[in-house]
């Protein structure tokens, strides 16, 4: 997996106009924290009007031609709220309790982990949050 030097977010642009009900997962934990990175970034886009990546011509180009044919790479917070679930889910699954927490904090979900915790997560969650 590679990061793209152009702003682009391709993973999440073709992961939610996919509709995919396939759990991320099933594509490995980089994907699923490559997929968390952008939803972060996303979110951060959305929420604050900023984009920190300078995008090239060809990706304002490509932009253009996606707008002309009804293509939005323009998500609504909900909809990047629920992938950030997705990713959530397999986090904690995979001992990976940082990455869940510090992604629903990022989309503004902090509230919900309680739900997502049980006794084997637990734990490690409580001494993540209070490091």
């Amino acid at each position: 997996m590679t990061y793209s030097d152009n702003g682009k977010r391709d993973t999440l642009y073709y992961r939610l106009i996919s509709k995919s009900t396939e759990d991320a997962g099933d594509w490995g934990h980089e994907y699923v924290r490559h997929l968390a990175a952008e939803i972060g970034t996303e979110y951060s886009h959305l929420t604050e009007g900023t984009d920190n990546v300078e995008k090239d011509e060809a990706a304002l180009e490509e932009e253009a031609i996606e707008e002309k044919h009804g293509e939005s790479r323009t998500f609504t917070a909900e909809v990047l709220q629920q992938a950030a679930e997705d990713c959530v889910g397999f986090f904690l699954s995979h001992n990976a309790e940082a990455d869940a927490v510090d992604l629903l904090m990022e989309v503004e979900r902090i509230e919900e982990l309680p739900k997502w915790t049980d006794d084997e997560t637990y734990a490690r969650v409580c001494q993540y949050l209070v490091r």
